[in-house]
């Protein structure tokens, strides 16, 4: 399992100022309108991006992405965290509370 700060599951996020999304069939495209960038996001990575958008915890993310897939919690929350810390790093997410 990932190791992580007692904190990090509360935290919620929403979608920078700067950033335009849709959704696109099961997938979302996200475009960076101050550097023109864009970036495609799978069906998975849709959902979870949606809703920490929406505020909700990334504990309760987790939760729910892996009920609605079906999948294992521990590799949800591995690639929800990775995810995570990639949208963080290109300033697409930002953190609203801790």
């Amino acid at each position: 399992m990932v190791k992580k700060a007692p904190s990090e599951d509360r935290r919620r996020f929403r979608h920078a100022g700067h950033v335009s999304w849709r959704r696109v069939d099961a997938e979302a495209v996200i475009l960076n309108v101050d550097t023109s960038e864009y970036y495609s996001l799978d069906e998975v990575a849709a959902e979870i991006w949606e809703r920490l958008g929406r505020g909700k915890s990334l504990a309760a993310v987790i939760s729910e992405v892996s009920s609605l897939y079906g999948e294992r919690p521990e590799r949800v929350e591995r690639d929800a965290r990775a995810f995570v810390a990639d949208v963080l790093a290109e300033r697409l997410l930002e953190i609203v509370s801790r």
